[in-house]
């Protein structure tokens, strides 16, 4: 995973180049962590569209286990966008296909990375 903060968007992005692995899902994971604790940042960008191999099994750990953790580790809210493509948000069952728009932790699946920033940064207004 290539993870940066973009600081023109208070945004921790990480892009997934490629399929993989349980192990290198976790490592990824945590590397996006570690920046966000570092900056601060609980405004994520995770760019699955070249992960093929999703599975649903990692899409629970994520959003049930993982992220919780990491909102309060942060001690502020944490809203993450996830770009999927198509065929993956066609493939959920309609249980996994929720979203989080309320609570102290937040994510939303989009297409489209313009209206991911934009969910983001709406999100983000709602906080100042």
């Amino acid at each position: 995973m290539q993870v940066s903060y973009r600081a023109d968007l208070n945004q921790i992005a990480g892009r997934w180049l490629r399929s993989v692995t349980e192990a290198e899902l976790h490592a990824g994971y945590a590397a996006m962590r570690q920046a966000a604790l570092h900056y601060g940042c609980g405004q994520w960008l995770v760019d699955s569209r070249r992960r093929v191999n999703l599975t649903l099994n990692s899409c629970d750990w994520v959003t049930n286990e993982f992220l919780p953790l990491v909102q309060q580790e942060l001690a502020q809210p944490l809203r993450v966008c996830f770009l999927v493509l198509p065929d993956y948000l066609d493939s959920l069952p309609d249980s996994q296909q929720l979203t989080l728009t309320n609570g102290p932790v937040q994510f939303m699946r989009h297409l489209d990375e313009g209206t991911g920033n934009a969910w983001l940064a709406k999100r983000q207004e709602v906080m100042s």
